[in-house]
């Protein structure tokens, strides 16, 4: 009875919970007041555009998952296809028409544009071919209008195998 007092004892577990419970919350409360980098709308994606192109009519920003793409037409004819990431930064500038309205540079020709084309071909079936082009890194990218009106683009490796075949958009030149 004189002996050391007994203290109540709370289980070991009690503490613990609710120190992950508050833990938890606190996460969960920085995410949501975390200041996060606004995302990049359509009149900005456009003039990101302008800022790498230069001069040029700017046409409508297309969406493309998580990244914009802006055709820019030049005054001498040529086009160019920007592409432009969720903070503004530069993730694709392609040349789709050259000087004049002509073929761009990197649009395949002679027997490279004849063999890519008939490796697309034979992968989708008979079609109408919108251009074919040198990718970076050496693959092509042929663009098609297939014969039951479905617009397609083919992706080949350097030896003309099919890598992927996609839907695509017919607005996007």
């Amino acid at each position: 009875m004189y002996g050391r007092a007994r203290s109540a004892s709370i289980p070991p577990t009690v503490p613990v919970r609710a120190t992950l419970i508050l833990a938890a919350a606190a996460v969960a409360a920085a995410f949501v007041l975390w200041p996060r980098a606004p995302e990049l709308g359509a009149s900005d994606a456009a003039r990101e555009a302008a800022r790498w192109v230069g001069t040029g009519f700017i046409q409508a920003p297309r969406g493309d998952g998580d990244e914009w793409e802006v055709d820019v037409a030049r005054p001498d004819g040529s086009l160019v296809e920007v592409t432009v990431g969720t903070r503004g930064e530069l993730l694709g500038f392609d040349e789709e028409r050259g000087p004049g309205g002509g073929p761009a540079p990197d649009e395949l020709r002679g027997l490279a544009r004849v063999h890519a084309v008939r490796a697309a071909l034979a992968a989708t079936g008979p079609g109408r071919v919108l251009g074919a082009e040198r990718e970076r890194g050496g693959d092509i990218e042929v663009r098609l209008r297939r014969a039951d009106g479905a617009y397609v683009e083919v992706g080949l490796d350097r030896r003309l195998r099919t890598r992927e075949i996609e839907a695509e958009d017919p607005g996007d030149e």
